[in-house]
Parts: structure tokens; C-alpha cells; sequence
């Protein structure tokens, strides 16, 4: 294939894609004049070049397509969806003759004609849907004498006034001899071009009042010169130029200067075309460059010698510029990724008959051209997911109080070395009683465990090979081949995919991805006296452990946790992921924690130091290591030294194989990165040698008392606490206290008054997932669990706290009882909280699902506050049950910006705050 074609093939495509997402905006907007001229330019130009490289079918396709866009611009006809779609199926055609014409060096044979014939009968507007514009224009439109012809400017080189046009035609004298005026008129009718007829310059019929070129030549060859003119007006000599130089010159012209000087104040950029295939070469160079440099810094460290390090510093400082230069030649703008969406959304909206709209924020994000042509099917999919799945059918929308035309939001923007993508759209978001069935029916998890996950991390079912929950196979999806091949995608570029979604408003899906894969930064680490590179942006922190460290290395069921910022993070030893010989791996007691950001979760990984950092090139796996995850590449270091790249994501999946080996399934959903499913407990013994376990969430503080301070009066235990009288209810049948030892209480705080429960022994604080095995219907016990291996009661604090205030309870109970709806799928936390508010005189009706909820709402019970989890509330609240209550959300997270639109966002463990948030809004409601 000749240049002259392949650059054809590739400035075509370029202009066949803005004519793609210019169509769709045109359609939205058929008055703006501006889409349309830029439309037609384009096809204008992609059929003047076929004619030029003698490309008949394709000219005629184009042709055909300009010719009906030509009468909308005339506006003779209006513009309708599916006469747009006629354009679109020629642009369509167009690409594929092009694909052949690129593959196989020539046009391909056949026959167009069916389509053309379609374009011309809707120019025509023998179509049913080619309807005539409303204001036709005369055939002959009338010109008043007063329009204003002047150009509002100079004339430019080579241009001539309107007035000396007027002359040259009337002082015009004919070479050709008149012999008979009647032959004369025939002659003039056979050769001048009249309107309506075809001029082959333009590329259209003439207008009325227009003339060809051939008569204008021919005006300007017999006209005599202008008197007038001065002499030595310079030849102009025309020259065809790509939009770019025209757009250059005419700029240039604007201010007065010279396009290629850029005289009068303007620069204009010149741009020039090159290979990829050259690009690459010199970023093979420059990669090899950075390693010579790191060599050459590695070996001046050992020495003293100070005038190498000043011309070194000079060549670092040159290469690292030249670095950047070379990269930026690969940076593409984001938006080429999306330029097909629109078109993709106007195709996918008209087969489900839906209103889509989609916007984009961040285009012009740049990023590595390699990692833009490896996230555009992901993208794609992703786009197409949302249109299909997450919107709703426009009477749907309609009753779900929301407009019929539902929007797709893509955005992009730099974060660090990352690039987060972002596509969100305000649908029915994702089903999550559907995820787990399906979940369940392939066998990915279990009924028990299914119980235990919630809202986020079902959802994040839909990433598993073959997932789907689409009703039935269709051309857009249900093949089960979509986001796990999304992520593996994203995963295989150093990328993450993570999605969330509410009930009602909708889904969104953030892509986190490297800005380049070529030459990054990373940490050196050792282990085993082996050296490993990782990924700084995946890096979060270091961490060293030890004794004098407030961070800790635990064990829970066998696996190894550090306890980092109050909340647990799984660890592993990299010598035993890596299997690496020798000695017996880092000490987990006392090293360094490298934390990663593995898919937008932290794990940590025990190496035995941390080396350095430097600038690394990225040096691919050979085939004989590609199946081991924990490696992404390899590199060379300054020394020469060939070390492994570790991939954050590979860790991650290791770290939790290996917690599968050490531990039952119960210990790794616990430790699964998801503290809000387990709980902190405190481990006691009271009337006997059984464990007792009180959540430590409640427990204000641990206190000792001597046996004589311990009083009984009007009733009740009390002790003196803090200047007050604090009541002491005995956790056993009676406060028995060793002779000589000081009796062990919990202190409860609420409402600015204190309670303590007495207890025979303080045994331990334990962190667990409560599954309370069996219920109890004895008083002051939830019900029992396995608890560091042990039949463990967990006691019911609020029984016991009733014990103490029985009068306050009384006089809460004489009046009415607000009545409050529970929601939490988490029973322990629906046990712990139901009685506290009973206890503070409220009615309460536990609920662990939407299942209960809307059997409840069904059967139109009222109430008078709505208390639970923050993503059950919101649930509640997007299918308008019980709309207009308030409604106070308790979570372990409560500034995770989870309970947006609800009346209060609680800790879980202030239960003194939510008794007060629920007094308050009912004093609130009795005053209004």
C-alpha cells in the first residue's frame, strides 16, 4: 500500500469518527448551522479525495450522503431521527469499505446501489419520513436592491471587489465570431451550466442566480484590466492546503501577519505526522538511556571522586527532560477513547426505546497511548452496562418520580500518577436480591455467608467469571462475558475497577488506572536477600512493628492481622507468598509493613528492609512466568541487578489464599478487609467458670472498687463515682467479692449519668464476627456464639441497665410509645440495639431486610421514626415508603459519606446519641 493511501485511510478515519459524534450532537440540535457546515466539510472532503485516488464506490456512497445533508442545509428538508440514521448507515458503509480497502490494498467489488438509492429518494423526499421543511425557499429567490453586499474588510491578495466582478462581466467582448444569434443560443444552452444542473467543482446543483466556474474563468480571461488597479499587483498563484494550514493562514491574516512568521502577535503550532512505530523506537532509546543513568549514579555513589557528580547531575537532569519530552509524544487526550460513545448510546437508546443522554467532563485528560487503546473496550462495555441495564424505560422513570430521559456520566481526571475514570448514571441501580441468587446458584457463596456480606461486597459479585443477571441472551448483553473481562482488563494494566450503587439513584463505577506503563517510580524492598520492585503509586505507607510501636501484629484464627488505625488489615510474610529458600522469613513481630492499595483495599506485606527508590523501566514477563500473579514485570537496576516488579492486585489474592489455608471460611470473611462485620468484645466471667461477652463498644471504662465503698440503699447497689451516686447491678445472681480483692465493673455511660455492672472477672478483649448460633429467651442474654473456640452467652447490656432506672422507665412508658422501625441485616447489631431502645421507651419492630420491610409496609403499619443501616434507609427512601419520616442511620462508618439525605448518621456504639437524636426529633415532631 502507497503513502498516498495510507494516509488517506488514516485522515478518513479521523474525520469518519467526528463525523460519527457530530451526527448524534446535530440530531439533538438541528438548528445549529455551525454542526452542520462542519459535517458536510468533512464528508465534502472524504469524497473529494476518493475522486482524486479514483475510488468510484466510495465516492458515490459519500456523494449520495452529502447530497441529503446538502438539503438540509438548504433547508429543504427537515431533520428527522431516522433520516439522520440514513447518514449514519452511509458513514457506516464508508468504514467498512475502508476496512477492506486497508486490508486488501484496492476497493472491493459490489454494489451499493440499494443504499444510495434509499439517500437519493430521501433528498428527493420520496421517503415517509423525509418530510419538506415547513419554509421552503422560492425557486427564485427575489435579492432587495438595498442588501448590504459589502465584505466589512480589505481585500486580500488576489481578491477583487464585487463592483469590478460587475464590470468584467459587462465589458466583456467575445472572441468567437456570431454568425447566427439563434446557433449562438443553442450553443450557450448546451455548454453554460444553468441552475439546477450539476456542477462537478462544486460537488452540487447549481443555485439560482449562481454561475459555473468555467463562466467565471471565462469572464475573467476576456475582461480588459481595471484602469483603476495599480500596476505590479503580484500573480497569485493558487496552492491546495489541509485544514490545518488554511486555518493557520487565516489566523495569521486576521492579525495582520505572516502564517509562517507569525508576524502580528500570533504563534500558530505546526504539527507533523509520525509512526508509531518511531515513537516507540525512541522510547525504547530513552528507556535504555534512564537504565545507563541509573548505572552511572550507582557506580559514583562508591566513589569520592566530587567532578563527575557535577556533569552527572547535568546528564540526569537532561535525560529526565528528555524523559518527559518522549512521553508526552504518547499522551493522548482521554476523549479520543470516547469519541464512538454517542454514537454507540444513540444506537443502543433507539433498539431498547430508551432516553439516554450522555455527558463528558474531562476529554482533554491525557494519558499513555498504549494504556488509551488497551481501556477502550473496557469503556465500551461499561457505557453500554449502564444504558442497558441501569436505566429504566421512560414510563418506568415516570413512576419511579424521576424524568423520562436518564443520563450517563463519564468523567476523567488526574489523581497522582493515576488517571480515575468515573461513569455513573441515575437508574435503578443494581439489584442486589438478584446478585446474590445468582451468586448462590453458581455456587459462589453460601446462604450463610451470603448473610453475612453486605450491600458492597455482593455487588461486587458481578465481576465473576460469567456473572450475569440479565433475563435472557440479546445482542447488548447476558452472555455472561462482561465485567469480568472488564476487570481483568483494568487489573492487567495495574488498574483497579470497583463500582457502588443505591437502590433507586443508581450505580457508579470508578476505573483507577497508571498515567504511563513504560518508566514508573518504585520501592526497593528486600527479602531473603533478594531485592523486589513495587509500584510507589500502589504504595500507602511503611510501617514498622515491633516492641515501642503502637502497631501490633495479631492472630485471628491463625492468620495474621496488624491492627492498624483501629481497624484490622490482613498481613502476609512475602518469603512465604514467594516461597522464597532460606531462613525462616521476615520477623512479623518486628519488621517493616509495606500497606498497599490493592483494588481499594489495604494489605500489608512483611519485608525484611526497605532498600530505596529509583525510576524503573518496565521490562515484560517472559512466558514461562506469566502465570504467577504476584509479578507484573521486571526491571534492571543502576547496578545491573535483573529484579521482579510485585503486583499489588497479585498480593492481594495471595494474602487471602493463604488466610484460606490457615483459617476456616468464617475467620476470612471476618478478616476480609471489611471491619464493619466483626465486633470488639469483651470477654468476662460472672456466677461462674462460662464466658460471658459484653461488646466492648458500649463499655465506657473498666473500673475496680473496694468492697466497703459498695453500698445498698433505697433498693439498690450503688458506689460513689465522680461526685455522683453510680447504681451497680451484679452480671451474676449477687456481687460476690473475694475477701482482700477489689471488685471488677463496667461503666455504662448515658445521658450524663454512669451504671456499673459488676463481674467476677475481666478476661480478655477479643475481635470476632458474632454469629449468634442459638437464641435465648432468658433474661440479660442475646443469645449464644463460638467465641475463641468457647460456647460464649453475649450478654444483653440493656436488660440489665432496666434494673437500675426502673422509675425513669416507668415514667417514660406512661406516655405514648413513639413507635420505631429497625432495619439492619446484621442480627447482632439488631439485638444489641432493639432492647436500648425499648429500654428508653420506644416500641421497636426489628427488621433484617427489604424482604420484612415491605411485607411490613404492605400490611400499612405506621411509625413514627425509621432507625438502621444507612444503605437499607436509603433504599427505603428511593421506593417512597414512609416517605416523609424521619429517618437516623447507626454505622460503624459514620464519615463515609454513606448516609447522605438521611435526618442523622450515628457511630453504632453511641448509643447515648442515638437516644438523643430520637428524643429530639420527637420533641421536634410534638412541637410542630
Amino acid at each position: 500500500m502507497d503513502d498516498l493511501i495510507s494516509e488517506f485511510l488514516t485522515e478518513t478515519a479521523e474525520s469518519l469518527d467526528v463525523i460519527d459524534s457530530e451526527l448524534v450532537r446535530f440530531e439533538n440540535n438541528p438548528d445549529d448551522r455551525a454542526i452542520l457546515d462542519n459535517i458536510f466539510r468533512l464528508l465534502h472532503t472524504v469524497k473529494g479525495t476518493c475522486g482524486f485516488l479514483g475510488l468510484p464506490r466510495l465516492e458515490a456512497v459519500a456523494h449520495a450522503g452529502e447530497t441529503l445533508l446538502g438539503k438540509f442545509r438548504d433547508g429543504e428538508l427537515q431533520v428527522t431521527p431516522p433520516m439522520v440514521t440514513l447518514v449514519l448507515e452511509s458513514i457506516d458503509q464508508i468504514k467498512v469499505l475502508l476496512e477492506s480497502l486497508e486490508a486488501t490494498g484496492s476497493e472491493p467489488a459490489g454494489d451499493d446501489q440499494p443504499l444510495i438509492k434509499r439517500l437519493e429518494d430521501a433528498a428527493m423526499g420520496k421517503l415517509d419520513d423525509a418530510a419538506p421543511a415547513e419554509a421552503a425557499a422560492p425557486a427564485e429567490p427575489e435579492v432587495p436592491d438595498d442588501y448590504d453586499q459589502d465584505l466589512g474588510r480589505e481585500l486580500r491578495p488576489g481578491e477583487v471587489s464585487l463592483a469590478d466582478l460587475e464590470a468584467a462581466f459587462q465589458n466583456a467582448e467575445s472572441d468567437v465570431p456570431v454568425e447566427n444569434p439563434a446557433d449562438t443560443a443553442a450553443a450557450e444552452s448546451e455548454e453554460h451550466l444553468q441552475a439546477g444542473d450539476f456542477d462537478p467543482e462544486l460537488g452540487r446543483e447549481l443555485r439560482p442566480g449562481e454561475v459555473s466556474s468555467a463562466e467565471l474563468e471565462a469572464a475573467f480571461a476576456a475582461a480588459e484590466p481595471d484602469p483603476g488597479m495599480e500596476p505590479g499587483t503580484p500573480e497569485v498563484i493558487t496552492k491546495n492546503m489541509s485544514t490545518e494550514e488554511a486555518l493557520a493562514t487565516a489566523m495569521a491574516e486576521l492579525k495582520g501577519g505572516d502564517a509562517a512568521t507569525g508576524e502580528g502577535g500570533l504563534r500558530v503550532q505546526q504539527t507533523v505526522r509520525v509512526g508509531v512505530d518511531v515513537l516507540e523506537a525512541l522510547m525504547t532509546t530513552v528507556s535504555e538511556l534512564v537504565l545507563t543513568r541509573n548505572q552511572l549514579m550507582q557506580t559514583v555513589r562508591g566513589l569520592e571522586d566530587d567532578e563527575l557528580k557535577g556533569p552527572l547531575q547535568r546528564l540526569s537532569a537532561v535525560t529526565g527532560e528528555l524523559q518527559d519530552g518522549v512521553m508526552k509524544t504518547r499522551m493522548q487526550p482521554i476523549g479520543d477513547a470516547w469519541r464512538k460513545l454517542p454514537r454507540i448510546i444513540r444506537d443502543v437508546s433507539t433498539d431498547l426505546g430508551k432516553k439516554i443522554e450522555l455527558f463528558m467532563e474531562g476529554q482533554d485528560t491525557e494519558l499513555d497511548r498504549q494504556v488509551l487503546e488497551l481501556i477502550k473496550d473496557p469503556l465500551t462495555h461499561m457505557v453500554r452496562n449502564s444504558a442497558d441495564h441501569g436505566l429504566e424505560m421512560p414510563e418506568d422513570r415516570v413512576k419511579a418520580g424521576k424524568s423520562e430521559k436518564g443520563t450517563i456520566k463519564l468523567s476523567a481526571y488526574h489523581e497522582g500518577g493515576h488517571i480515575i475514570i468515573a461513569i455513573a448514571d441515575d437508574g435503578k441501580g443494581l439489584d442486589t436480591k438478584r446478585i446474590g441468587e445468582k451468586a448462590l446458584e453458581k455456587g459462589l457463596t453460601t446462604h450463610e455467608e451470603l448473610a453475612r456480606l453486605t450491600e458492597a461486597q455482593i455487588h461486587r459479585f458481578i465481576f465473576a467469571p460469567g456473572f450475569s443477571t440479565a433475563a435472557k441472551v440479546t445482542n447488548l448483553s447476558g452472555r455472561g462475558v462482561g465485567m469480568d473481562v472488564v476487570r481483568t482488563n483494568i487489573e492487567q494494566i495495574g488498574g483497579v475497577v470497583d463500582v457502588s450503587s443505591a437502590a433507586g439513584r443508581g450505580s457508579h463505577f470508578t476505573i483507577k488506572i497508571p498515567l504511563t506503563l513504560a518508566i514508573v517510580s518504585a520501592l526497593i524492598v528486600g527479602c531473603q536477600e533478594q531485592r523486589f520492585a513495587i509500584p510507589q503509586l500502589a504504595v500507602r505507607e511503611l510501617v514498622r512493628v515491633g516492641m515501642g510501636s503502637e502497631h501490633t501484629v495479631e492472630k485471628l484464627n491463625g492468620a495474621s492481622v496488624m491492627r492498624l488505625r483501629d481497624r484490622l488489615m490482613p498481613i502476609v510474610d512475602l518469603q512465604g507468598v514467594l516461597r522464597l529458600d532460606g531462613g525462616e522469613g521476615a520477623d512479623e513481630e518486628a519488621g517493616f509493613v509495606v500497606v498497599l492499595d490493592a483494588g481499594g483495599r489495604n494489605v500489608g506485606v512483611v519485608v525484611d528492609n526497605v532498600l530505596d527508590t529509583e525510576e524503573i523501566v518496565v521490562k515484560p514477563l517472559s512466558d514461562s512466568l506469566r502465570g504467577v500473579s504476584a509479578y507484573s514485570g521486571a526491571t534492571i537496576l543502576g547496578d545491573g541487578s535483573v529484579i521482579m516488579i510485585l503486583d499489588p492486585n497479585g498480593l492481594a489474592g495471595d494474602i487471602v489464599s493463604a488466610m484460606e489455608k490457615e483459617s476456616s471460611a468464617e475467620a476470612l470473611a471476618a478478616a476480609n478487609i471489611d471491619m464493619a462485620q466483626t465486633q470488639r468484645l469483651l470477654l468476662v466471667r460472672a456466677g461462674g467458670e462460662e464466658p460471658k461477652a459484653v461488646p466492648l463498644s458500649l463499655v465506657t471504662r473498666l473500673e475496680e472498687f473496694d468492697p466497703d465503698t459498695i453500698e445498698h440503699t433505697n433498693g439498690h447497689n450503688v458506689v460513689q463515682y465522680r461526685g455522683r451516686l453510680m447504681p451497680i447491678v451484679p452480671l451474676g445472681d449477687q456481687i460476690q467479692c473475694t475477701e482482700g480483692q477489689r471488685q471488677p465493673v463496667l461503666v455504662f455511660a448515658e445521658n450524663h449519668t454512669s451504671i456499673g455492672l459488676a463481674v467476677d472477672e475481666i478476661v480478655d478483649v477479643v475481635e470476632e464476627r458474632v454469629d449468634l448460633q442459638m437464641g435465648s429467651d432468658r433474661e440479660g442474654v442475646i443469645g449464644s456464639a463460638i467465641i475463641k473456640g468457647k460456647a460464649t452467652d453475649v450478654v444483653d447490656i440493656a436488660w440489665y441497665l432496666d434494673q437500675s432506672r426502673a422509675g425513669d422507665i416507668q415514667r417514660r412508658t406512661s406516655k405514648r410509645r413513639r413507635r420505631v422501625l429497625l432495619v439492619d441485616a446484621d442480627a447482632f447489631a439488631r439485638r444489641m440495639i432493639a432492647p436500648l431502645l425499648a429500654a428508653a421507651g420506644y416500641d421497636v419492630t426489628p427488621t433484617g431486610g427489604m424482604h420484612e420491610v415491605n411485607s411490613i409496609a404492605e400490611a400499612e403499619e405506621q411509625f413514627d421514626v425509621l432507625v438502621g443501616d444507612p444503605a437499607a434507609l436509603a433504599r427505603i427512601q428511593s421506593e417512597g415508603m414512609w416517605a416523609d419520616l424521619p429517618t437516623v442511620a447507626v454505622t460503624d462508618w459514620p464519615d463515609d459519606g454513606s448516609g447522605e439525605g438521611l435526618t442523622a448518621v450515628l457511630p453504632r456504639s453511641d448509643r447515648s446519641a442515638l437516644i438523643a437524636t430520637l428524643d429530639q426529633v420527637s420533641q421536634q415532631e410534638n412541637a410542630a
